[in-house]
């Protein structure tokens, strides 16, 4: 590369370049926007639920069943949250990630409106579950904001998505403190450990350094 090129980056896309430490963080819950998250594995025989996901994203749709077009749009996504990891980019800063099962709502077979207007989601219909690029399951914790979900009694296989409150947060004019709470780490292990193959390690590391990028 261009020794003036190199010069004019940043800092913090040097670092982004060179990927992370191969040694990660993984949590069963992380605080963040408000809300206690965690995984789907540490709420089973929890009275509680924290696993839900919800947040809205520009996305390529189509418009109808009838209309097959791809078109720009801001959708809302629902999931369960699977994974925490978190990625360490030699000290000089970190990214947690979401990895989450995703309701397709991009079609009506994933996500309704019911007579009520109650946003309701068919976990048996699930996107971003391949290994293709656009295939992606992994956000950035700060995008996420909590939402749970109640089994509908009368339509099999769906549920209602209830969305919550930020817990503890108050408008005083400065920036608020977003983790109320002490984070729970599993353990350090290896980056590679997280992934099924090193095509899926590969792209996380590309997706992140084009978003920065970009």
């Amino acid at each position: 590369m261009n020794p003036e090129t190199i010069n004019s980056m940043s800092t913090d896309l040097k670092f982004l370049a060179r990927g992370p430490l191969d040694n990660a963080r993984r949590f069963t819950a992380y605080n963040i926007n408000g809300f206690k998250f965690r995984t789907l594995t540490r709420d089973e025989g929890l009275r509680t639920q924290n696993s839900g996901v919800f947040l809205t994203s520009n996305t390529a749709c189509v418009s109808s069943t009838v209309d097959r077009n791809l078109r720009q749009a801001d959708l809302s996504y629902y999931g369960k949250l699977e994974d925490i990891i978190e990625l360490n980019y030699y000290g000089r800063f970190k990214v947690v990630l979401f990895k989450c099962k995703w309701v397709d709502t991009t079609r009506e077979r994933g996500y309704k409106k019911d007579q009520w207007n109650f946003n309701c989601v068919n976990f048996d219909r699930l996107i971003h579950i391949g290994n293709r690029e656009e295939h992606e399951p992994y956000i950035e914790a700060s995008q996420a904001q909590m939402v749970y979900y109640v089994d509908d009694v009368v339509n099999e296989g769906w549920s209602v998505a209830v969305h919550l409150k930020p817990r503890d947060l108050y408008e005083m004019g400065e920036e608020v403190q977003e983790e109320l709470y002490e984070n729970e780490p599993y353990q350090d292990q290896e980056l590679e450990k997280f992934y099924s193959n090193d095509n899926e390690y590969v792209q996380l590391a590309t997706n992140h350094l084009d978003e920065d990028i970009n």
